[in-house]
């Protein structure tokens, strides 16, 4: 059925890319950048209720914030693609326990902040905002889109004070969305285009400048990346790629976790290195 529906949705865009470009870019950015979130269960609210903190508002959308505990060490979570805070929760206890102040934000259309969209240069502008809001931020854990978010806020604030940072199953570049969104939908390569333009006209840069590897070349900052070798949603190439590039980095590559890479072993081995 799954596949039904992608198919039908290919079809549809590039029916539309035949009669109407103009429509099927704007439709095609929308759908590129709709994480499609499901909606948070009762004790995932629960769980968030109890670090909830202030809420600011990004071109008029309302960003919720979170902070648990009051350490001395100041640490902030970044989720990825159609996740939430919650997605941190056995890390937070953890990070409390050893005199860290956790923070982290839902990114526009995501848990508890507005929005109904996001893309890499929408989430790097949002931590950019939260991050000169919040106290001096000295490490950060990613996943996901977040890591790619974060290299890129790196890349761009070379005098940032983060002394490490956790990049866990990072996409590699801006094409590896398309890419997968041509596959997933069967998409022609008259509509791929059509939608890349948009964004291209949307952005202000070739979607081949959205390279982690080429930003993890100017950046110094400590990094440990993680990857699983049977990730089905971003290759862990990319992070052998990204390490070669980045000279201050450490490359861990798991078997058997997928892209979640959740285990209470890995999260151990992540909090270590950051203490160290």
């Amino acid at each position: 059925m799954k596949r039904i529906i992608q198919k039908s949705i290919g079809f549809y865009f590039n029916t539309l890319a035949l009669i109407n470009p103009k429509l099927t870019a704007k439709k095609g950015f929308q759908l590129f950048c709709n994480p499609m979130s499901k909606p948070l269960k009762k004790y995932q609210i629960e769980f968030l209720e109890t670090g909830k903190d202030k809420v600011l508002y990004f071109e008029g959308k309302k960003i919720q914030t979170y902070k648990w505990g009051n350490g001395s060490k100041k640490i902030l979570l970044v989720h990825g693609w159609s996740s939430h805070t919650f997605r941190w929760k056995s890390y937070i206890a953890e990070l409390v326990e050893k005199d860290f102040t956790v923070y982290a934000f839902d990114a526009p259309a995501h848990g508890l902040s507005e929005g109904k969209m996001l893309h890499v240069a929408l989430y790097t502008d949002v931590l950019d905002f939260f991050i000169k809001q919040t106290d001096e931020i000295e490490y950060i854990v990613t996943h996901s889109i977040g890591g790619f978010a974060a290299i890129y806020w790196l890349f761009q604030n070379p005098n940032n004070k983060v002394k490490k940072m956790i990049v866990m199953a990072a996409p590699a570049q801006a094409s590896d969305f398309f890419n997968f969104y041509q596959k997933t939908l069967s998409l022609s390569n008259k509509t791929l285009s059509i939608i890349k333009n948009e964004f291209i006209k949307f952005l202000s840069h070739d979607v081949s400048y959205f390279s982690a590897s080429e930003f993890a070349k100017k950046i110094n900052t400590q990094c440990l990346i993680i990857h699983d070798k049977q990730d089905k949603d971003t290759m862990f190439n990319n992070s052998v790629i990204l390490h070669n590039n980045w000279k201050n980095s450490k490359l861990l590559l798991t078997d058997g976790l997928g892209h979640s890479l959740k285990s209470k072993e890995l999260q151990e081995q992540i909090i270590n290195f950051i203490i160290s």
